[in-house]
């Protein structure tokens, strides 16, 4: 499969950017940091996952960095743990960026496929503890269906407490598509789920199909509009709906300041950029945000 590529004239978007003269603030809700030791192998094994280069380095300090230029108030910060020794270690770094950096981040803790149903329990405690607000999985990093009993049971234990951030979408594996985004939502209507990257990277027509009625799912505009010509790219957020449509940069796969243009170039009215830059994601965190102000 094919993939075309849409440049964007970054120098021409500032007409554009007037569509969020109102916007309280924006919000990115999909966003990667690692430990200045490791980002630049991370980085490197992301890009040569998905055959792309990479635009970022991967450290809290080149996001806020990022987060800035754009005007970015908050990015919302995550890690995937690939073995299951990573997550104690992962959780911790990623809650110390958020205590560091709480005016900029709100991090989502992740978990990993090999941790029983007890483990689970004893992350999600964790997870409390350390004020992580959400829980983020790779299926396709993880090799691990997202309908699968791991993330069944794991849904099951978060119910509605935490946002539930999973990739969706490839179209060399069978882990992530949206036809098992879709029976996760189904059995469990419990759960909030984020599936990124528009519910199916590069699977976008199926994702709006099969997801497009399944209104525990949100989606994000992460790595997707490089990918597809602006008409489609509004079509998609159509056929989900302004109102469950979230504004995500996957840095430092992409930008924030490029995927904001992108996103700006479509023909969408203010009031419904605002919705998908700000509105929606506060609701999903709005006691993340309200924590945060205290």
């Amino acid at each position: 499969m094919n993939l075309d590529y849409y440049e964007i004239d970054l120098d021409n978007g500032s007409y554009n950017l007037n569509k969020l003269a109102h916007l309280p603030e924006i919000i990115d809700i999909h966003t990667h940091i690692f430990p200045k030791n490791i980002a630049a192998r991370a980085v490197d094994s992301i890009g040569s996952f998905y055959s792309l280069k990479m635009t970022g380095i991967g450290t809290s300090e080149a996001l806020i960095e990022a987060a800035d230029r754009a005007r970015v108030a908050k990015s919302v910060v995550f890690s995937t743990a690939t073995v299951k020794s990573q997550v104690d270690a992962i959780n911790n770094f990623l809650a110390e960026q958020q205590n560091l950096n709480h005016e900029k981040f709100i991090a989502f803790g992740t978990l990993h496929p090999q941790q029983s149903a007890i483990e689970i329990n004893e992350t999600l405690a964790s997870l409390k503890a350390l004020h992580l607000k959400g829980i983020k999985l790779h299926p396709d990093f993880q090799q691990t269906a997202a309908d699968s009993d791991f993330v069944l049971e794991l849904a099951a234990q978060a119910g509605s407490e935490f946002p539930l951030m999973i990739h969706a979408g490839d179209w060399r594996y069978d882990f992530s598509g949206p036809a098992r985004i879709a029976r996760l939502a189904a059995l469990r209507p419990d759960s909030r789920i984020i599936a990124a990257h528009f519910g199916g990277w590069s699977q976008w027509q199926d994702a709006a199909h099969l997801l497009e009625n399944q209104y525990n799912v949100m989606v994000d505009t992460s790595s997707s509009l490089a990918f597809m010509p602006p008409a489609e790219a509004t079509e998609l957020i159509y056929k989900f709906g302004c109102h469950r449509v979230m504004f995500g940069s996957d840095f430092p796969m992409w930008q924030p300041y490029e995927e904001k243009v992108r996103l700006c170039s479509l023909e969408l009215k203010p009031s419904e950029l605002e919705k998908i830059f700000y509105y929606n994601a506060a609701a999903v965190l709005a006691n993340s945000l309200r924590s945060s102000s205290t």
